[in-house]
């Protein structure tokens, strides 16, 4: 019997007569491609019970209901014309009231100044900002050299280190020679009978 001849969906459902039921199993021990359809049959089953359980309606839905109303987006094209002029008119009025609160306000007449007493002024402000501003041009120039200038100060000193322990080294050692052949004369004066 072709595997096209079985009807898994009642082998699922064990809706199969037993002798049927018998040979239906003998054939699935040996068709991998029937049991992947059983499989999948008993997911399906498994996951439509976990359904949850809706009531039936009591009664059907007609035209008048709410349920079949346009949104408003639809509702709001099928506005009459008069609808339209007076939504028009109230977006006019609102933006002339918009640029009535955002307008400049009008020009005040400008004052005479005295050229004396602006310059008076402009020379007490500058010499009041020029300083901190000239100073912070001046850190801003000279931080980049004071940066290098000390990188190469560490620089010099951590040769300067090396150098003075190479020295202290090298004296350390003529020392210590020179007090082996003093050791070395005192034995050799005291070994044949010198002072």
């Amino acid at each position: 019997m072709p595997c096209a001849d079985y009807d898994w969906k009642g082998f699922v459902l064990q809706e199969i007569p037993p002798a049927e039921r018998r040979r239906m199993e003998e054939h699935l021990s040996g068709c991998a491609a029937c049991r992947q359809e059983v499989e999948a049959l008993g997911l399906t089953i498994v996951a439509v019970r976990r359904l949850p359980q809706q009531p039936i309606p009591r009664r059907l839905a007609f035209v008048s209901d709410p349920v079949f109303e346009l949104p408003w987006w639809k509702r709001l094209w099928r506005m009459p014309a008069p609808a339209w002029g007076f939504a028009a008119a109230c977006v006019v009025a609102a933006a002339i009231f918009a640029h009535a609160l955002m307008a400049p306000p009008p020009p005040r007449a400008v004052a005479q100044y005295d050229p004396a007493a602006l310059e008076k002024a402009v020379q007490a402000e500058l010499e009041r900002r020029l300083p901190a501003r000239l100073e912070a041009a001046v850190r801003t120039q000279i931080a980049p050299a004071m940066a290098q200038v000390e990188t190469r100060l560490a620089a010099f000193e951590q040769r300067m280190e090396t150098e003075r322990r190479a020295d202290l080294r090298d004296v350390t050692s003529a020392f210590e020679l020179l007090q082996k052949r003093i050791n070395n004369v005192y034995l050799a004066t005291a070994q044949y009978g010198g002072d």
